[in-house]
Protein backbone atom coordinates (compact mmCIF):
# COMPACT_ATOMS: atom_id res chain seq x y z
CA UNK A 1 0.00 0.00 0.00
CA UNK A 2 1.31 3.40 -1.06
CA UNK A 3 2.09 5.68 1.89
CA UNK A 4 -0.30 8.80 1.67
CA UNK A 5 1.00 12.26 0.51
CA UNK A 6 3.90 10.06 -2.15
CA UNK A 7 2.82 9.47 -5.82
CA UNK A 8 1.47 6.12 -7.06
CA UNK A 9 3.49 3.74 -8.78
CA UNK A 10 2.48 3.92 -12.03
CA UNK A 11 -0.21 1.40 -13.42
CA UNK A 12 0.90 -1.60 -14.59
CA UNK A 13 4.39 -0.57 -13.44
CA UNK A 14 6.99 -3.45 -14.47
CA UNK A 15 7.47 -6.35 -12.24
CA UNK A 16 10.87 -7.98 -13.13
CA UNK A 17 10.06 -11.67 -12.29
CA UNK A 18 10.82 -15.66 -13.97
CA UNK A 19 8.15 -17.64 -15.88
CA UNK A 20 7.26 -20.73 -14.09
CA UNK A 21 6.88 -22.69 -17.49
CA UNK A 22 10.12 -21.19 -20.01
CA UNK A 23 12.13 -19.17 -17.01
CA UNK A 24 12.45 -16.50 -19.38
CA UNK A 25 12.07 -13.03 -18.16
CA UNK A 26 8.58 -11.52 -17.54
CA UNK A 27 8.00 -7.96 -16.85
CA UNK A 28 4.47 -7.38 -17.37
CA UNK A 29 1.35 -9.25 -16.05
CA UNK A 30 -1.25 -11.86 -17.39
CA UNK A 31 1.55 -13.89 -19.88
CA UNK A 32 5.14 -14.78 -20.15
CA UNK A 33 5.98 -12.96 -23.59
CA UNK A 34 8.24 -15.77 -24.67
CA UNK A 35 5.87 -18.66 -24.54
CA UNK A 36 2.51 -17.17 -23.61
CA UNK A 37 2.05 -18.78 -20.59
CA UNK A 38 -0.10 -17.48 -18.45
CA UNK A 39 1.89 -16.20 -15.14
CA UNK A 40 0.08 -15.86 -11.30
CA UNK A 41 -0.77 -12.61 -10.20
CA UNK A 42 0.77 -10.64 -7.83
CA UNK A 43 -1.18 -11.34 -4.54
CA UNK A 44 -0.66 -7.14 -3.45
CA UNK A 45 -2.03 -6.44 -7.20
CA UNK A 46 -4.60 -3.81 -6.53
CA UNK A 47 -7.95 -3.35 -9.10
CA UNK A 48 -6.40 -0.25 -10.82
CA UNK A 49 -3.23 -1.94 -11.72
CA UNK A 50 -5.03 -4.70 -12.25
CA UNK A 51 -6.54 -2.72 -15.51
CA UNK A 52 -3.62 -0.75 -16.21
CA UNK A 53 -4.76 2.78 -14.69
CA UNK A 54 -3.82 4.81 -12.15
CA UNK A 55 -5.32 5.67 -8.38
CA UNK A 56 -8.20 8.26 -9.98
CA UNK A 57 -11.91 8.49 -8.98
CA UNK A 58 -12.69 9.82 -12.51
CA UNK A 59 -12.57 7.47 -14.73
CA UNK A 60 -13.28 7.24 -18.53
CA UNK A 61 -15.65 4.26 -18.40
CA UNK A 62 -15.56 3.43 -22.10
CA UNK A 63 -11.35 3.24 -21.72
CA UNK A 64 -12.34 1.17 -18.53
CA UNK A 65 -14.27 -1.13 -20.34
CA UNK A 66 -11.96 -1.54 -23.21
CA UNK A 67 -9.17 -2.31 -21.11
CA UNK A 68 -10.92 -5.00 -19.21
CA UNK A 69 -12.20 -6.91 -22.49
CA UNK A 70 -8.47 -6.23 -24.16
CA UNK A 71 -7.22 -8.40 -21.20
CA UNK A 72 -10.61 -10.24 -20.70
CA UNK A 73 -10.17 -11.76 -24.20
CA UNK A 74 -6.19 -12.58 -23.55
CA UNK A 75 -6.81 -14.88 -20.34
CA UNK A 76 -10.37 -15.92 -20.47
CA UNK A 77 -10.42 -19.58 -19.42
CA UNK A 78 -11.86 -20.89 -22.56
CA UNK A 79 -8.67 -20.07 -24.31
CA UNK A 80 -6.58 -22.41 -22.54
CA UNK A 81 -8.88 -26.05 -21.68
CA UNK A 82 -6.54 -27.72 -24.11
CA UNK A 83 -3.26 -26.45 -21.48
CA UNK A 84 -2.05 -27.95 -18.48
CA UNK A 85 -4.35 -28.23 -15.06
CA UNK A 86 -1.72 -25.53 -13.57
CA UNK A 87 -2.14 -22.59 -16.15
CA UNK A 88 -6.07 -23.63 -16.61
CA UNK A 89 -6.26 -22.80 -12.94
CA UNK A 90 -4.19 -19.94 -13.04
CA UNK A 91 -6.52 -18.75 -16.13
CA UNK A 92 -9.34 -19.13 -13.67
CA UNK A 93 -7.78 -16.66 -11.12
CA UNK A 94 -7.06 -14.70 -13.37
CA UNK A 95 -10.25 -13.76 -14.92
CA UNK A 96 -12.03 -14.08 -11.93
CA UNK A 97 -9.63 -11.27 -10.42
CA UNK A 98 -9.90 -9.16 -13.64
CA UNK A 99 -13.64 -9.34 -13.61
CA UNK A 100 -13.67 -8.31 -9.49
CA UNK A 101 -11.61 -5.36 -10.69
CA UNK A 102 -14.14 -4.05 -13.15
CA UNK A 103 -16.85 -4.47 -11.28
CA UNK A 104 -15.12 -2.74 -8.38
CA UNK A 105 -13.96 0.23 -10.39
CA UNK A 106 -16.98 0.63 -12.76
CA UNK A 107 -19.10 2.22 -9.82
CA UNK A 108 -18.05 5.23 -8.65
CA UNK A 109 -19.19 4.75 -5.33
CA UNK A 110 -17.29 1.28 -4.90
CA UNK A 111 -14.43 2.60 -6.60
CA UNK A 112 -14.46 5.56 -3.73
CA UNK A 113 -14.97 3.01 -1.26
CA UNK A 114 -12.15 0.92 -2.96
CA UNK A 115 -9.66 3.85 -2.76
CA UNK A 116 -10.12 4.87 0.62
CA UNK A 117 -9.13 0.95 1.63
CA UNK A 118 -6.43 0.93 -0.29
CA UNK A 119 -4.72 3.96 1.13
CA UNK A 120 -6.15 3.59 4.66
CA UNK A 121 -5.76 -0.01 5.32
CA UNK A 122 -9.44 0.35 6.73
CA UNK A 123 -11.68 -3.04 5.70
CA UNK A 124 -15.12 -1.37 5.65
CA UNK A 125 -16.85 1.84 6.07
CA UNK A 126 -19.78 1.50 8.45
CA UNK A 127 -23.35 3.41 7.93
CA UNK A 128 -23.19 6.30 10.59
CA UNK A 129 -26.25 8.47 11.13
CA UNK A 130 -25.47 12.28 10.53
CA UNK A 131 -25.85 14.61 13.54
CA UNK A 132 -27.73 16.80 12.03
CA UNK A 133 -30.44 14.00 10.95
CA UNK A 134 -31.07 12.77 14.29
CA UNK A 135 -34.06 14.50 14.90
CA UNK A 136 -35.72 13.35 11.57
CA UNK A 137 -34.53 10.25 11.58
CA UNK A 138 -35.98 10.01 15.25
CA UNK A 139 -39.48 11.00 14.17
CA UNK A 140 -39.29 8.54 11.17
CA UNK A 141 -38.59 5.82 12.92
CA UNK A 142 -41.79 6.57 14.76
CA UNK A 143 -43.81 7.05 11.61
CA UNK A 144 -42.61 3.71 10.46
CA UNK A 145 -43.47 2.18 13.24
CA UNK A 146 -47.01 3.14 13.54
CA UNK A 147 -47.29 2.57 9.77
CA UNK A 148 -46.23 -1.42 10.41
CA UNK A 149 -48.03 -1.48 13.84
CA UNK A 150 -51.78 -0.27 12.67
CA UNK A 151 -54.38 -1.59 10.29
CA UNK A 152 -56.24 0.84 7.43
CA UNK A 153 -57.54 3.86 8.43
CA UNK A 154 -57.22 7.41 8.70
CA UNK A 155 -54.01 7.42 11.16
CA UNK A 156 -52.44 4.96 8.80
CA UNK A 157 -53.27 6.69 5.79
CA UNK A 158 -51.60 9.75 7.65
CA UNK A 159 -48.52 7.89 8.53
CA UNK A 160 -47.88 6.85 4.80
CA UNK A 161 -48.09 10.62 3.61
CA UNK A 162 -45.55 11.19 5.69
CA UNK A 163 -43.55 8.24 4.82
CA UNK A 164 -43.74 9.42 0.96
CA UNK A 165 -42.86 12.70 2.44
CA UNK A 166 -39.97 11.56 4.29
CA UNK A 167 -39.11 9.63 1.14
CA UNK A 168 -38.43 12.09 -0.99
CA UNK A 169 -36.76 14.17 1.06
CA UNK A 170 -34.26 11.51 1.55
CA UNK A 171 -33.91 10.76 -2.11
CA UNK A 172 -33.18 14.63 -2.12
CA UNK A 173 -30.27 14.08 0.11
CA UNK A 174 -29.01 11.13 -1.94
CA UNK A 175 -28.77 13.49 -4.93
CA UNK A 176 -26.54 15.94 -2.04
CA UNK A 177 -24.52 13.55 -1.64
CA UNK A 178 -23.66 12.37 -5.33
CA UNK A 179 -23.12 15.73 -6.32
CA UNK A 180 -20.61 16.08 -2.98
CA UNK A 181 -19.03 13.04 -3.66
CA UNK A 182 -18.17 14.36 -7.37
CA UNK A 183 -16.46 17.18 -5.89
CA UNK A 184 -14.39 15.38 -3.62
CA UNK A 185 -13.81 13.09 -6.23
CA UNK A 186 -12.19 16.06 -8.26
CA UNK A 187 -10.10 17.29 -5.56
CA UNK A 188 -8.61 14.04 -5.01
CA UNK A 189 -7.54 13.58 -8.70
CA UNK A 190 -5.73 17.37 -8.57
CA UNK A 191 -4.13 16.11 -5.47
CA UNK A 192 -3.37 12.57 -6.50
CA UNK A 193 0.06 13.17 -8.02
CA UNK A 194 1.23 15.78 -5.68
CA UNK A 195 3.66 15.52 -2.62
CA UNK A 196 0.51 16.64 -0.15
CA UNK A 197 0.19 14.47 2.16
CA UNK A 198 -1.78 16.23 5.09
CA UNK A 199 -4.64 17.34 2.28
CA UNK A 200 -5.11 14.25 0.91
CA UNK A 201 -5.44 12.89 4.19
CA UNK A 202 -8.19 15.52 4.89
CA UNK A 203 -9.61 14.16 1.46
CA UNK A 204 -10.09 10.88 2.35
CA UNK A 205 -11.69 11.72 6.02
CA UNK A 206 -13.83 13.82 3.70
CA UNK A 207 -14.75 11.26 1.02
CA UNK A 208 -15.08 8.58 4.34
CA UNK A 209 -17.73 10.82 6.32
CA UNK A 210 -19.26 11.64 3.05
CA UNK A 211 -19.81 8.19 1.96
CA UNK A 212 -20.94 6.64 5.57
CA UNK A 213 -23.33 9.23 5.35
CA UNK A 214 -25.10 8.07 1.75
CA UNK A 215 -24.89 4.44 3.67
CA UNK A 216 -27.20 5.72 6.12
CA UNK A 217 -29.55 7.57 3.73
CA UNK A 218 -29.77 4.49 1.94
CA UNK A 219 -30.42 2.18 4.13
CA UNK A 220 -33.15 4.48 5.38
CA UNK A 221 -34.58 4.91 2.03
CA UNK A 222 -34.80 1.19 1.76
CA UNK A 223 -36.61 0.77 5.44
CA UNK A 224 -39.07 3.00 3.77
CA UNK A 225 -39.56 1.38 0.27
CA UNK A 226 -39.61 -2.08 2.49
CA UNK A 227 -42.52 -0.64 4.81
CA UNK A 228 -44.41 1.25 2.00
CA UNK A 229 -44.62 -2.38 -0.14
CA UNK A 230 -45.01 -4.78 2.63
CA UNK A 231 -41.70 -6.18 2.33
CA UNK A 232 -39.00 -7.56 5.62
CA UNK A 233 -36.27 -5.15 5.73
CA UNK A 234 -34.24 -7.98 5.51
CA UNK A 235 -34.89 -7.76 2.06
CA UNK A 236 -33.11 -3.85 1.96
CA UNK A 237 -31.16 -3.51 -1.15
CA UNK A 238 -27.86 -1.64 0.55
Amino acid sequence: MNKIGQPDRPAGAARRTLCWSCGGVVEALWLCPQCGTVQPLPPDLDSFACLDLPRRLQLDLKQLAECFHERSRRIHPDFFQTKTAREQALSLEASARLNQAYRTLRDPVERMAYLIRLETGQQEIAATAPQDLLSEVFELQEALESYRAGSAGPEREAARRQLTEEQQRFQALVAQSEKALQQLAAKWDQLADGDAGSERRQLLDAMQDRLARRTYVMNTLDDIACTLEGRDVKDRRH
